[in-house]
C-alpha cells in the first residue's frame, strides 16, 4: 500500500558514471592550488558533456549533455543507468563497502558488527547449497502447504487465503493480496492508525501491468519467477513455466483496481475513514475485514480505520470469485519465499554489489548512520545549510511581494508563509536513531543468511504491530533516501542524504555559485516547492492533510497546472507519447526549483557587487576556458545534473513506472518555460526552448 508520502527527486535504478578523484578523502581542499585545479577538472567536465555543435535554443538538452552518453554509456559500463544522482551514489558505495569490509574499525559500534555479519552472510551464500530448498519449504510449512510443491495431493478445501496472509503479515510483516498495516495518520501525523487496502505491487504502476509496451516487463518478472520456483523449491522446468504464468496473471488481475498516476488522485480522495464494521459490510462475506484486522495485528480495534482506495477492495471482490484457489495459494507462499530467496553471482566483484544491495534494503539507516560517523564534512553540511538559507530567504521574500503570485489571495499567501516558515532541511545521519534498542531482539551471524534475514523480518513484524499502540513516528522511505533529496510532506522536513556530504560531485570550495547553485540550489528548490505542489499543498506547516487553499486560489493553481499537464503531455521519448498526467508535482517543483534557485543565485551576485572586494570575487563565478557567461553556467549546471544514459530495455519502465518525466524532457521542460534563460543564449520567440506559451505557477 503506497502510503509513505515522500516526494522524492529522482528514480532509483543503479549504475554509476564518472570515477571519484582518487584519495577524495584525505585531499585537501583549502590550498590556493587545489582550489584552482578543481575549477579547471570542473570546466573540463562540464565541457567534456556538451555538444557545443548543437544549437542551445532548439535542444539545450543536446548542447548541455549531447556528449554525456559517450562518455557515460550504460551499456558499455555494464549498468541499468548513469547520471549524477548515480554517480554520487556509487561514490557512497564505495565506502560503504570500504566500512563493511574493514577489520577491527574503531568507530564501529555492536549494531555495526552486527550489520557486517549480515553482509557476510550474503557473500557466503553458496555455502547453503544443499539446505537452501529445505529452510524455504519449512517457512512454507510455518503456514500450511504450496500446492505446486505438493501436486495432486494438495487439498483445495482446507486453504483459507485471508486467514494464510493475514498469519504471514503477522509473523513475517509480509502483505499479499489483501492488508492491514499501521501507518502514521496523515490527517493528524500525532496518531497512528490501520489501513486497509491494496498490497505493494512489484511492477509498482497500473501502466507496467495492463499496457502493451511494458509487456516485456511482464515477461521478465514471469522468468525471474520461474527461475525461483525451479532453482530454489526444486520445481520441475514446465511446472515451474505454468505456475510463473499463473502467478503473474493473478497479479496483472488484481492491479485492475490499482490507480493509475496520470488520475492525480491525493490523499483526501483515496482513503475513507470508517469503522470496522462499515468496511466489513462492503465488501463481506468476500473479504472479512474484520479477521484480517485481527490476526495480521493481534487484536481487535473500534477505532475507526482507513479504507485505502476503494476501487481496489471492489475490484479484489471479483478476483476472488474467479480465481482458483491453488494459484492463490501458490501466489501467496511465493510472496513469502521470495523475501528470503538470493541468487549467487558467479563472480566475486558482482557477488559483493549484490550484497551491498541487499545489506541497504534491510540496513540503510545504519550504513548512513555509519557514514556520517566516518565521514561527516562539516563544509559540506555548511554550505547545505547556506544554501537552504539562501532558497528560503528568497522565496519568502517571493510570496511576500512578488506581483508573478498574486493569483494567490493574500490569506492564502500568509499561510504559506507559514508553512515556509515551519519547513526545515535536515541531514538524514539518523543520529537520533537509537539503534541499541532496535538490535536488542537480533544475533546477526556470518553463516547463515536465511536465518538472519528470518529474524530481521519477524522484529520488523513486530515493531510494525506494536505502533497501533505508540505515538507516531516519522514516516520512513527506503534506501533511495541515501542519495535522493526528499520532502517528508508529512514532517514539512526536507531531507538531505548523506551521499550529499561527499566533496567534488556538486560542490567544492573552488567551484563558482554560478555552478553550485545551478545544480545544488535547484535540488534543495525542487524539494522546497514540493511543499507546494499539486500534492504538497494540501498538507499544511504541521505536515498534516488539510487543504487549506480558499477556493479562488485553489481555482487559478488548477488552472496553471493545466497548462504543465498539456505541455508535458505533447512530448515524445524514445518513440513513446506522453501521458497527458493530471499529477504534476515533478514538473511543478523542476520548474519551480529552478526558478527560484536562480533568483537566490542573481540575489546573491547582486549583494556581492555591493561589496568592497565583491567584483574581483565574481571573477571567480568563470571557469577557465570555458566561454561562458556566469548565467549561463548556472544553465548549462542545471541541465547536467540531468544528464544521463539508460539502458535502452529500461526506457518504457521509466515512462510507466516514474512520476518524473524522462531527464532529456525535464531540461528542455523547465528552460523552455524560462524567460531568463531564452535571454541568456539569445533564444529567438518562437523557437523550441522559447516558447511564446509558457506555463509558471512559482
Amino acid at each position: 500500500m503506497l502510503l509513505l508520502y515522500f516526494c522524492l527527486l529522482g528514480h532509483v535504478l543503479s549504475g554509476l558514471s564518472w570515477a571519484a578523484p582518487a584519495g577524495e578523502d584525505d585531499l585537501n581542499q583549502d590550498t590556493p592550488y587545489i582550489k584552482e585545479l578543481l575549477r579547471h577538472a570542473k570546466a573540463a567536465e562540464i565541457e567534456s558533456f556538451m555538444d557545443q555543435k548543437a544549437d542551445p535554443c532548439n535542444d539545450f538538452y543536446s548542447f548541455a549533455c549531447g556528449n554525456y552518453k559517450r562518455i557515460n554509456s550504460a551499456e558499455n559500463l555494464n549498468v541499468s543507468a548513469t547520471g549524477l544522482l548515480y554517480t554520487v551514489l556509487e561514490g557512497l558505495d564505495r565506502k560503504v563497502l570500504k566500512m563493511l569490509t574493514t577489520v577491527n574499525d574503531t568507530h564501529e559500534t555492536p549494531e555495526d558488527i552486527q550489520v557486517k555479519h549480515f553482509y557476510k552472510s550474503c557473500l557466503r551464500i553458496k555455502e547453503l547449497n544443499a539446505t537452501y530448498t529445505e529452510r524455504l519449504k519449512q517457512l512454507i510449512a510455518e503456514f500450511g502447504t504450496m500446492p505446486v510443491l505438493e501436486g495432486s495431493s494438495w487439498q483445495e478445501e482446507d486453504f483459507d487465503w485471508l486467514g494464510t496472509t493475514a498469519r504471514i503479515a503477522f509473523r513475517y510483516g509480509v502483505r499479499s493480496v489483501f492488508t492491514a498495516e499501521v501507518n502514521t495518520d496523515l490527517a493528524n501525523n500525532q496518531m497512528n492508525r490501520i489501513y486497509v487496502g491494496e498490497q505493494n505491487f512489484p511492477l509498482e504502476t497500473r501502466s507496467m501491468y495492463m499496457d502493451n509496451a511494458t509487456a516485456i516487463y511482464r515477461e521478465d518478472y514471469r522468468n525471474n519467477i520461474q527461475r525461483v520456483l525451479h532453482r530454489f523449491l526444486g520445481v520441475e522446468q514446465k511446472l515451474a513455466k505454468q505456475t510463473a504464468r499463473e502467478i503473474v496473471d493473478f497479479e496483472v488481475d488484481l492491479a485492475q483496481g490499482l490507480v493509475d498516476q496520470s488520475e492525480g488522485f491525493d490523499f483526501s480522495e483515496l482513503t475513507e475513514l470508517l469503522t470496522v464494521s462499515e468496511v466489513q459490510e462492503r465488501y463481506s462475506p468476500t473479504l472479512d475485514v474484520d479477521r484480517l484486522i485481527f490476526v495480521s495485528l493481534g487484536e481487535r480495534v473500534s477505532d475507526t480505520i482507513y479504507e485505502y482506495n476503494e476501487r481496489y477492495q471492489q475490484n479484489l471482490v471479483k478476483v476472488i470469485k474467479r480465481t482458483p484457489k491453488r494459484t492463490m495459494a501458490n501466489y501467496i507462499f511465493y510472496n513469502l519465499v521470495k523475501h528470503f530467496v538470493k541468487t549467487p553471482a558467479d563472480k566475486t566483484k558482482k557477488q559483493k554489489r549484490d550484497c551491498l544491495d541487499v545489506t541497504k534494503e534491510f540496513f540503510f539507516k545504519n550504513l548512513d548512520n555509519m557514514f556520517y560517523r566516518r565521514y561527516n564534512n562539516e563544509k559540506s553540511s555548511r554550505a547545505i545549510k547556506d544554501m537552504w538559507r539562501q532558497l528560503k530567504a528568497t522565496f519568502n521574500e517571493t510570496l511576500h511581494t512578488s506581483p508573478a503570485l498574486d493569483w494567490i489571495e493574500r490569506p492564502t499567501r500568509n499561510l504559506a508563509i507559514a508553512k515556509l516558515q515551519a519547513m526545515r532541511l535536515q541531514v538524514s545521519n539518523y543520529a537520533e536513531v537509537n539503534f541499541t534498542e532496535e538490535f536488542a531482539n537480533l544475533d546477526l551471524q556470518s553463516a547463515d543468511y536465511v536465518e538472519n534475514v528470518r529474524q530481521i523480518m519477524l522484529e520488523e513484524a513486530r515493531r510494525s504491530r506494536e505502533l497501533l499502540r505508540k505515538p507516531a513516528k516519522p514516516l520512513e522511505t527506503d534506501e533511495s533516501a541515501s542519495f535522493t533529496p526528499a520532502n517528508a510532506l508529512t514532517e514539512n522536513i526536507i531531507k538531505m542524504p548523506v551521499a550529499m556530504l561527499q566533496p567534488f560531485y556538486i560542490w567544492a570550495d573552488g567551484y563558482p555559485n554560478s555552478v553550485m547553485f545551478g545544480n545544488l540550489a535547484s535540488l534543495i528548490g525542487h524539494e522546497l516547492i514540493h511543499g507546494f505542489d499539486d500534492s504538497g499543498r494540501k498538507f499544511d506547516a504541521k505536515g498534516n492533510s488539510n487543504d487549506w487553499w480558499d477556493e479562488k486560489s485553489s481555482r487559478n493553481f488548477l488552472k496553471r497546472r493545466d497548462c504543465f499537464t498539456k505541455q508535458y503531455g505533447k512530448y515524445v521519448f524514445d518513440g513513446i507519447q506522453l501521458k497527458e498526467s493530471l499529477l504534476q508535482a515533478e514538473n511543478i517543483a523542476d520548474n519551480g526549483g529552478m526558478r527560484l534557485a536562480y533568483t537566490a543565485y542573481r540575489t546573491w551576485y547582486e549583494s556581492q557587487l555591493t561589496l568592497p572586494n565583491g567584483r574581483l570575487n565574481l571573477a571567480n563565478e568563470l571557469l577557465p576556458k570555458l566561454q561562458y557567461s556566469a548565467n549561463q553556467l548556472f544553465f548549462i549546471s542545471f541541465a547536467q545534473s540531468f544528464c544521463q544514459d539508460v539502458d535502452p530495455k529500461l526506457k518504457a519502465f521509466q515512462v510507466f513506472s516514474d512520476t518524473h518525466v524522462p531527464d532529456e524532457l525535464r531540461v528542455i521542460g523547465t528552460l523552455s518555460n524560462h524567460d531568463e534563460f531564452s535571454k541568456e543564449f539569445n533564444c529567438p520567440s518562437g523557437s523550441h526552448m522559447n516558447p511564446v506559451q509558457k506555463c509558471i505557477i512559482y
